[in-house]
């Protein structure tokens, strides 16, 4: 059986790197591979998340369904996250990493290898069978990286690694993007050539998620001997009860700077799900034969976002300006998404390569900006429950705009649709203004040095 904690196998006295304040805070070296590990389930889960809708043309031939069943295939994740999110933080909080997560990824390596079994143009359901449990068990993909972070990682590290973590999903999307339109036939009613591709890809998923399960089983710990900083000391390390957590999920949104950052959080990701949701068929609808950009498009969206979520992260640990940060950020993701409504209809492939190019960067570039102001906010309460809270508001309005952006987009078109999307981004950044600076975790760890 799984032990909740199980941190035996690592051994104290292994090679440490000295905390960068405290010499009794220590930092392993172990914290790299944790990391690596909770980034193999993000990749495959975001991979999943987008494999469908990229090539919803397609998926709409081959299986014979209409394109609402398509988009599905993406909505279902984030309604499984609304569903799961609140009992899975708790369950977590309760049990620890390693338990968490091997419960997770098992259940994403039961999902993948149902869709092998899905290759068959009446199976559709079957397909809808594996991507909805793999969709349930992706609530720890947004929600972990704070806590891991947290619990692994010194205190001027704890930004960064943080971004670090929430460049699985963009990995994931990428791969989501790129793959399933290399694989496919130019032709969609090559039905063996789709077929070869289908198994390409469902064969290579299930292959990945059961290679990350088995080094997770044997490697992943759920947390180190000895705290990395005095935040991470000064906590309650016991397993919170039930109450507990509800608690704690009062206290949060009894602070009004914490819903504030939490509404703008959710307007953000709501409006990058989305529009990348409804990317191929925007873009194949003003341009004629473009399939393959639109996949190559939602690469540099994923890409580009990479890099911006990395240098956010960077550029917190060594400046401690949150706030400043989040409406910097936000204000751009606003502005590119202005320009990528009117450059989308001008014509020019070039320009669009560009403008999403930038979209990617900035809104992307938010997040760990996002979650890493909203555990400064709501120090001591742990971070995968202001983590969860947050993703899980995201989720409901992912659900919500998606949606929303179909029925905008049928009767007025992409910019009716985009300019809702911008306001919306517009909306969000001026809540972001209202945020207090109130940076709780910095002060215990200025008050301890």
């Amino acid at each position: 059986m799984m032990q909740a904690e199980d941190t035996s196998r690592l051994d104290p006295k292994e090679e440490v790197e000295e905390h960068e304040s405290r010499p009794e805070f220590r930092v392993y070296k172990r914290r790299w591979l944790v990391l690596a590990l909770y980034l193999g389930y993000v990749v495959i889960s975001a991979f999943q998340w987008i494999q469908y809708a990229i090539i919803t043309d397609v998926i709409e031939f081959y299986y014979n369904v209409q394109s609402i069943a398509v988009n599905w295939t993406s909505i279902i994740f984030m309604l499984a996250f609304v569903v799961t999110i609140f009992p899975a933080t708790w369950f977590y909080n309760k049990v620890g990493l390693r338990v968490a997560l091997l419960l997770a990824m098992g259940g994403t390596c039961l999902g993948t290898w149902i869709k092998v079994f899905s290759v068959r143009r009446d199976l559709f359901w079957v397909t809808m069978l594996g991507q909805t449990i793999v969709a349930l068990c992706q609530m720890y993909v947004l929600s972990i990286p704070v806590p891991l972070a947290a619990t692994w990682f010194g205190a001027k590290e704890v930004a960064t690694a943080c971004s670090i973590g929430l460049l699985g999903p963009q990995i994931g999307a990428a791969l989501g993007f790129f793959i399933p339109v290399l694989l496919m036939p130019n032709d969609k009613k090559d039905i063996p050539g789709v077929e070869r591709g289908l198994s390409y890809m469902f064969f290579g998923c299930s292959i990945f998620a059961t290679v990350v399960f088995v080094f997770q089983l044997i490697f992943l710990q759920a947390a180190p001997p000895t705290p990395p900083s005095y935040a991470q000391a000064s906590r309650n390390n016991e397993r919170e009860s039930l109450q507990h957590y509800a608690t704690s999920l009062c206290k949060l949104m009894k602070n009004v700077h914490f819903v504030l950052i939490f509404a703008a959080y959710s307007i953000n990701l709501a409006v990058f799900s989305a529009i990348t949701t409804s990317l191929s068929q925007m873009i194949t609808d003003i341009y004629q034969g473009a399939q393959d950009d639109a996949g190559y498009i939602g690469v540099l969206i994923t890409l580009t976002g990479l890099v911006g979520s990395v240098l956010v992260g960077f550029i917190l640990d060594r400046t401690r300006r949150y706030k400043e940060m989040n409406i910097i950020v936000y204000a751009l993701s606003a502005a590119a998404t202005f320009a990528f409504t009117f450059v989308l209809r001008a014509g020019n492939l070039t320009w669009l390569y560009v403008t999403t190019a930038v979209f990617g960067f900035t809104i992307v570039g938010y997040l760990p900006a996002a979650f890493e102001f909203a555990a400064e906010l709501t120090y001591p309460e742990p971070e995968a429950s202001s983590a969860g809270l947050m993703t899980f508001g995201c989720q409901i309005l992912s659900v919500l705009f998606t949606l929303a952006y179909g029925w905008v987009y049928n009767p007025f078109g992409d910019l009716a649709s985009n300019l809702f999307m911008s306001g919306s981004l517009v909306l969000g950044t001026f809540l972001t203004l209202f945020v207090k600076s109130d940076l709780r975790r910095q002060r215990a760890e200025h008050a301890h040095q």
